[in-house]
């Protein structure tokens, strides 16, 4: 890559999620934001990834996604082959996933429940999010609430069917909070692991992980 040509970094926010999750990123580049929308006949992650593959139409990618959105990085990077892949609270594949995942896609509760009734146990994600203040969680639960109960279903499914037990395509940089609850940084050999954070540190510690991405693409620069 020449010095005169510019960085893409597309950002893909977590379940529920939207770009407000990456309003305080401040990156050397162009920022493009994946939006989550309802896709008619997308079952999986892959499914979606073929989707969102044609939303990127650049070259000099740089792949960003969090927790769900990480896992979606991980499904695009065999399509769009990018540069680099950053996962920010995301697993690289089903064999990351705490058991506590594994029995609920076991269970197959999800799949019995409507949309609707499963949008009124969204607040369960207090158990693992890991909230700081009330802002934060306001925040949260207004972004699931304007992706809708739709969208919602499909996420849970296809996040606890997700059956990728391999690392994204190329180089690729994994960063965790030392206090997730969901994905245990003690079992993700290799990552980057930030202290006194949990599973929202996206948001939290949006500069330190900003600063590890700029760290990671100065070579490409």
């Amino acid at each position: 890559m020449k010095s005169s040509e510019e960085l893409n970094y597309y950002l893909i926010p977590g379940m529920g999620a939207n770009r407000r999750l990456y309003e305080n990123y401040q990156l050397p580049g162009k920022i493009h934001h994946l939006e989550w929308e309802y896709v008619e006949g997308a079952q999986t992650l892959a499914d979606y990834a073929r989707h969102a593959a044609q939303k990127i139409q650049t070259s000099n990618n740089i792949i960003v996604g969090s927790s769900m959105g990480g896992m979606m990085a991980v499904e695009l990077s065999r399509i769009v082959r990018p540069m680099l892949t950053i996962l920010i609270s995301a697993p690289t594949g089903r064999h990351q996933f705490p058991i506590s995942l594994k029995m609920l896609d076991l269970l197959g509760i999800h799949r019995a429940l409507k949309p609707n009734a499963l949008f009124k146990l969204s607040k369960l994600c207090d158990t693992f999010m890991g909230f700081k203040t009330t802002e934060q969680r306001e925040m949260f639960y207004e972004m699931m609430q304007s992706n809708g109960p739709d969208f919602l279903h499909y996420s849970v499914r296809a996040v606890l069917g997700w059956k990728n037990t391999h690392s994204p395509d190329g180089a690729f940089v994994q960063i965790i909070g030392d206090r997730d609850t969901l994905f245990d940084c003690r079992k993700i050999p290799g990552s980057i692991v930030l202290q006194g954070s949990g599973h929202f540190s996206t948001f939290e510690k949006s500069a330190e992980i900003c600063s590890i991405i700029i760290s990671h693409t100065e070579k490409f620069r």
